[in-house]
């Protein structure tokens, strides 16, 4: 991914090719041209993930070409890791320590995964009361099921839990519920990860917070924030705590937001995204003539 920018987008070219040391060496290669195994690696693998890194690293590249160019952010906004990014691109903290906390979440989720598998599974055709109900009947003497993120729009529920409770918890689900188990290893953004959490907090703790350029909405609470000791708390919360992605567009269109760039690789958020109000827009990024389409339309108004 992320080839086509690189080669037909100078400012694009120069963000990846401008990369803090701190990022994994090649990294750009294996977001080109992979291959696979080292962005979904098997768990038992000596090296960790490298999938996470190359997503923020695209997605940060492209927002600062955006600004390169011209476009004047208002905000930020990241699901899961991309919050990292989006604490990045504000200026809350220097895009080194972004990579360094991401190589850190790989090495210890890893560690977890093995530790406790785990997994995430993707529910359609369940509302968030239904799996509430049944992440509440299998959870207890000692195992989690939790609910990690919903997306109204299309009627999809992601829930964390340990390996081996899969099957029981589809035999709690309708008939007519569909179940996909997602490609991660583990089940990021429950309480199974708290450990690696911690680690990521005491990275934190060490790492000077200032005031973000521009607000910052935090997928933790869907909360706007702005003050670094907050941020400084919420920063982990991307490794344990739910992602409230639709709260977080929701208090976007509240706060007067009417224009979403979508910064992933391809439509990854784009699909779930809330029904917008009259005269709100998504722009997309994720191919050249779509980066020139939204790079015109920014700098225009």
């Amino acid at each position: 991914m992320g080839k086509a920018l690189y080669e037909a987008v100078p400012s694009v070219r120069r963000a990846l090719d401008s990369l803090p040391r701190e990022a994994a060496p090649g990294l750009k290669e294996v977001m080109f041209s992979g291959p696979g195994e080292k962005l979904f690696p098997p768990v038992d693998s000596p090296c960790p993930s490298l999938f996470f890194e190359v997503t923020v690293a695209l997605s940060l590249s492209v927002a600062r070409a955006l600004r390169a160019e011209g476009a004047v952010p208002g905000c930020a906004a990241g699901r899961s890791v991309g919050e990292f990014a989006a604490y990045a691109f504000a200026g809350a903290v220097p895009a080194g320590f972004c990579f360094s906390a991401i190589r850190e979440f790989s090495r210890l989720g890893q560690k977890n995964c093995l530790e406790r598998p785990s997994l995430l599974l993707t529910v359609y055709g369940a509302d968030r009361a239904l799996l509430r109900s049944a992440c509440s009947r299998l959870s207890g003497s000692g195992r989690v099921c939790e609910l990690v993120n919903f997306y109204s729009r299309l009627n999809a529920g992601v829930v964390g839990l340990d390996a081996g409770a899969a099957a029981e918890f589809r035999a709690l689900l309708p008939r007519r519920t569909k179940v996909k188990t997602c490609r991660e290893v583990g089940a990021f953004h429950t309480s199974l990860f708290s450990d690696t959490a911690r680690s990521v907090a005491a990275l934190a703790a060490k790492q000077t917070f200032s005031a973000p350029e521009f607000p910052l909405y935090c997928g933790s609470d869907g909360r706007r924030r702005s003050s670094p000791a907050r941020l400084r708390r919420e920063f982990s919360r991307a490794v344990d705590g739910p992602v409230l992605w639709e709260e977080v567009l929701g208090a976007m269109l509240k706060d007067g937001v009417r224009t979403f760039v979508e910064l992933a690789p391809g439509a990854m958020l784009t699909e779930f995204i809330c029904d917008l109000p009259p005269g709100a827009e998504v722009l997309r990024t994720d191919t050249p003539e779509n980066f020139k389409r939204t790079l015109a339309k920014l700098t225009s108004r």
